[in-house]
C-alpha cells in the first residue's frame, strides 16, 4: 500500500455510517445497514475495517464468515478515493494472515464476472476460479465466479 500503513481492526457500531457509505459507492445493490448490525453480533461473522494512519474513519471494510476452517468473504470494499493504492490488498492480506494463524485453511468468495478490478485483486492474493455460477445475480443476470485459495500453503 502506498502512503501510510493500514490498520485492520474489528468494526464497531460507530463504523456503520462509513460502511454504509462504502457499500453505496461500491455495489449496485448495497446491503442495508441492518445487515451489518446483525453481522457485528453473529457468532460466525466478522466485520473488519481498514483505517489509514493516523487512525480515523474507515476507508475500507470486509465482511466475512468463519465456517469450520474456511474464511468466506461476503463483501469487501474500498472508498473510491483510496482505490488503486493497495488498500484492498492490504486489508485482505492482513485478515487472511490472521485467520490462517488462527487455524483457517481455505478462503472462498463469489465475485461478479464483470468486476475486473476485484478479480485482479483476488488473483494477486492467491485465489483461483474454481466454478462459474451462471446468471447468479438477480439484478442483471450476470455470472458469478466462485474463487478459492488454500491458506495452509502460506501459513
Amino acid at each position: 500500500m502506498s502512503g501510510a500503513p493500514l490498520v485492520v481492526e474489528r468494526a464497531t457500531l460507530a463504523d456503520l455510517d462509513a460502511i454504509d457509505e462504502l457499500e453505496r459507492h461500491s455495489f449496485p445493490r448495497p446491503w442495508p445497514r441492518a445487515t451489518f448490525e446483525a453481522e457485528l453480533v453473529a457468532p460466525h461473522a466478522r466485520l473488519v475495517v481498514g483505517r489509514a494512519q493516523p487512525a480515523g474513519r474507515a476507508i475500507a471494510f470486509c465482511n466475512y464468515w468463519l465456517v469450520d476452517d474456511d474464511v468466506q468473504i461476503m463483501a469487501i470494499a474500498t472508498h473510491p478515493d483510496h482505490r488503486c493504492h493497495g488498500v484492498g490488498a492490504a486489508l485482505l492480506t492482513q485478515l487472511l494472515a490472521r485467520e490462517a494463524a488462527a487455524g483457517a485453511r481455505t478462503t472462498s468468495l463469489e465475485v461478479r464476472a464483470g468486476s475486473r478490478p476485484a478479480i485482479a485483486l483476488y488473483l494477486r492474493t492467491g485465489y483461483a476460479v474454481i466454478h462459474t455460477r451462471r446468471a447468479y445475480y438477480a439484478d442483471n443476470g450476470e455470472d458469478a465466479l466462485v474463487m478459492s485459495c488454500d491458506l495452509s500453503r502460506s501459513a
